[in-house]
């Protein structure tokens, strides 16, 4: 089990691989209405695995990797707590205080899509892991200031901890043969 970080949105570049998708609430669940009724999904992932890809990061030792959750939104501004929008409904410190809340609850990164995929997978069986990166600081702006050749580098992250990964399977997996 992966030892309870204190996750930060200030570290430009930390690849994080995902415990739990939470929603805005910083509860792990994924909410899907089906025949017009609410039914709620467990969002957990697999934990053997995110172990498994933070030995991985360790062993390419190339760039900062932490096991955290990731809030999943349903949209890039208001519920990603932004204030660069069309529409803000609330202030600066609003903004501060509630990015402070999901770094208490864990919370390394936002995005909008981990929701859904970590309840299907558990729905199915499957074993899964979401890998993302975290590109600026929320707490200090809500706009990309790193070059193109900085977040080409940052992009290529979560790639290169995967395919190391599988890499290390398929050899496992070859040598057992």
């Amino acid at each position: 089990m992966a030892r309870k970080i204190k996750c930060e949105f200030n570290t430009p570049g930390t690849v994080v691989v995902t415990k739990q998708s939470v929603d805005p609430t910083f509860q792990p669940r994924f909410e899907q209405v089906i025949l017009g009724k609410t039914v709620v999904r467990n969002t957990d992932l697999d934990q053997s695995l995110a172990e498994d890809l933070l030995q991985c990061s360790k062993e390419l030792n190339q760039f900062k990797t932490v096991v955290g959750n990731t809030m999943c939104t349903l949209d890039f501004y208001e519920g990603q707590a932004r204030l660069d929008g069309a529409f803000c409904s609330y202030t600066e410190e609003d903004k501060q205080d509630y990015l402070n809340k999901a770094q208490e609850a864990g919370v390394c990164n936002i995005e909008m899509e981990s929701s859904v995929f970590a309840a299907m997978c558990k729905l199915s069986g499957l074993r899964a892991a979401v890998v993302c990166v975290t590109l600026l600081d929320r707490l200090k702006g809500d706009q990309l200031r790193s070059s193109h050749e900085v977040l080409h580098s940052y992009q290529q992250r979560p790639q290169i901890l995967v395919g190391y990964y599988i890499k290390k399977q398929l050899n496992a997996k070859a040598k057992d043969s």
